[in-house]
């Protein structure tokens, strides 16, 4: 056990270097992550077949005498090792060898050799083969080969042995037998295996989000006024009337506020349905208090945004803090936060860190929630006494999970949205129409309409066949102009994004060429289209929330969902679901029974936590029965499922036990 969770430098042959590229691989510097590093397919393997029926590229073992050594006359030849099979004669090539290599294939000596073998004008050659052993050890070479996603830095091979390495040592319990099924696929049912895995992760889940709200019991010590003033006048003076789910969720989150009870509540909402304005109520119940407030936000440019709308709509003090904060107007910050003097901060990530200290937090409002982790939100809350949280999400989940998954917190739904805004009109449309789509852009643009122009990659993929940001910016810039074509995506600086998102928003550009990191919290109510290319690899609530970028306006609004020869019969229920509903929970329901495994893009904006070995669209019959497993072992001893916890890397759940 605690072999498993010591870190990865603890590998042999795993010095600094590897250890960081295997962080980026598996996203924890854990060695019982590299067991859940699942494989995502295994490759039969031929064993001693005839040569000359051998497929091309085909993965083999197979028997042969070592003939010759034919050495490279120049740096940029291969050395050829010539070997005879009785079904045929067979090279094998090495661009790089090593005398170890050499020594295992003296000439006369028999071996075993497991490649692939290629087969070009007539001649059958393996490749640097995976692995050669004498003849006689032939029973060692494995019969199916497992395939791992991979790195840079990081090889088939390597990431096999290191994982056969793990696996030997450890015990035979039941989730060690599930492991070794699962990577070896050698006996036993390895679906079976995955879900007995995936029944573990989800109960160390369920036991962290029950922590999490067992922490939240405790009782606000002072006492509470029942109503305010200055949330009513806010209300009153908007220009437009709330909705009677705004007015709802408003009214649940002040009573709990007011309430001598700490609030954990989830606010759900579609896009546009308006929730900046019931998290504006929320603060201004908490100021009400004497209290201060904290918003947080995964990115800059929504965290920006929030402070537009935040004193767009109040006189209050509120400012802003992010990584681009300059040093001297933080050091501002942080001492008018802690005397009081700031009413509402708006961050990112930088709130979290130590040196920000707050006079009396009151209310912590995270937008975004699934991008935070359950001990992120636990460090903002710790920033105050008996602080209220307020998460909000904007991907909907499907009733059907939600309690399942968040049952550590209360819910507020904003089922409807604003009376002035229109239906988005939602057409698909084949790749082939590209020069009518032209066409329609550009009398839009001459009506001074702004258009979104989403692509799925940002660099050219041929392989996969996906439309680049780069490579349509290029096109566009010259059907339009450069003056009116912008470029966005992930690579660019958070400068960079910026100052396209304002020229985007309040000036001359207009189509932004982007990858979907304007998928969440990006308003520009001038933006009536938006168009969506290879639109079928996407999933199904990530197309909603990226549709939900245009018709914020009482403008008539359009999203094209252009789609590429190989639209399949899944992929074509989806982008028609999407065309026939704008009910994002209705689309959750429909993306979750569609989703399975196997999206090649948007699996991770899901609004679900990011498990390794669990998929919701498999196992979503698993967490009742996670839940109810983790109210009993919390009625027990700690030591029950303190090694579960650390295991699935809630260690940081057991530190919160031990502060109290």
């Amino acid at each position: 056990m605690k072999d498993l969770l010591l870190p990865l430098s603890s590998l042999r042959g795993v010095g600094a270097v590897l250890e960081q590229t295997l962080i980026k691989l598996i996203g924890r510097n854990k060695v019982f992550a590299l067991l859940l590093h699942k494989p995502t397919r295994v490759e039969k393997i031929s064993l001693c077949p005839r040569l000359f029926e051998v497929e091309n590229d085909e993965l083999i073992i197979v028997k042969a005498k070592v003939e010759s050594h034919i050495k490279p006359a120049t740096n940029r030849q291969p050395h050829k090792v010539v070997c005879y099979n009785p079904t045929g004669y067979l090279n094998l090539i090495f661009f790089k060898i090593f005398p170890s290599q050499i020594s295992k294939m003296k000439v006369g000596s028999e071996i075993a050799i497991l490649g692939h073998l290629q087969r070009l004008a007539g001649e059958n050659k393996i490749t640097h083969p995976q692995e050669i052993l004498p003849a006689n050890e032939i029973e060692k070479l494995p019969r199916l080969n497992v395939i791992y996603p991979l790195i840079a830095g990081v090889t088939q091979k390597f990431l096999s042995k290191k994982i056969g390495e793990i696996l030997a040592k450890i015990s035979d319990d039941e989730l060690g037998e599930a492991l070794k099924i699962l990577h070896h696929f050698k006996s036993g049912d390895v679906e079976k295996a995955r879900r007995y895995i995936a029944s573990k992760e989800l109960l160390a889940w369920q036991i962290a989000v029950l922590l999490a709200k067992n922490n939240n019991k405790n009782t606000k010590h002072e006492a509470r006024i029942t109503k305010h003033e200055i949330g009513s006048k806010f209300l009153s003076k908007l220009p437009f009337k709330p909705t009677a789910a705004q007015l709802k969720a408003i009214q649940e989150i002040e009573s709990e506020i007011f309430s001598s009870k700490k609030m954990l509540r989830l606010l759900q909402g579609d896009v546009g349905s308006g929730k900046t304005i019931v998290a504006i109520s929320a603060c201004l119940a908490a100021i009400s208090q004497k209290k201060q407030t904290c918003v947080i936000a995964p990115t800059t440019v929504l965290a920006k945004q929030h402070l537009a709308y935040f004193r767009g709509f109040l006189s209050i003090r509120i400012e802003l803090l992010t990584s681009a904060t300059t040093k001297k107007q933080k050091e501002k910050i942080l001492f008018d936060l802690a005397s009081g003097e700031i009413d509402v901060l708006i961050s990112t990530h930088a709130a979290l860190e130590d040196d920000i200290k707050f006079k009396n937090l009151g209310l912590a409002v995270i937008d975004e929630q699934h991008r935070f982790g359950v001990m992120q939100r636990l460090k903002l809350v710790a920033k105050g006494e008996n602080v209220d949280l307020l998460l909000m999400s904007a991907t909907p989940i499907p009733r059907s999970l939600m309690m399942a998954l968040y049952g550590d917190m209360d819910i507020s739904i904003l089922g409807e949205k604003p009376k002035n805004r229109q239906r988005i009109e939602t057409l698909v449309m084949s790749a082939k129409k590209i020069n009518e789509v032209h066409e329609a852009m550009k009398r839009a643009v001459l009506r001074g309409e702004k258009i979104f122009w989403i692509c799925p990659a940002i660099e050219e993929n041929l392989e996969m066949e996906l439309t680049s940001v780069k490579k349509k910016f290029a096109e566009l810039v010259e059907i339009f102009s450069a003056q009116e074509v912008g470029l966005l995506h992930g690579k660019m600086t958070e400068k960079e994004k910026e100052k396209v998102m304002v020229n985007f928003s309040h000036g001359a550009l207009r189509i932004l060429v982007s990858t979907t990191v304007i998928e969440v919290g990006i308003d520009v109510p001038d933006a009536t289209i938006i168009l969506i290319e290879n639109a079928e690899n996407f999933g199904l609530s990530q197309l909603h929330q990226l549709r939900g970028r245009v018709g914020r306006s009482d403008k008539k609004s359009f999203c094209i969902l252009l789609y590429g020869e190989k639209l399949s019969a899944n992929g074509r229920r989806r982008l028609e679901a999407l065309r026939q509903s704008d009910d994002g929970f209705f689309l959750a329901e429909e993306d979750l029974k569609m989703r399975g495994s196997g999206d090649l893009l948007g699996t991770k904006q899901s609004g679900f936590p990011d498990f390794r070995i669990a998929d919701l669209g498999l196992d979503c019959d698993l967490l009742a029965s996670a839940r109810k497993n983790a109210e009993i072992m919390l009625q027990g001893q700690v030591q029950d499922y303190q090694d579960l916890l650390r295991l699935f890397d809630y260690d940081d759940c057991l530190k919160m036990i031990a502060s109290g």
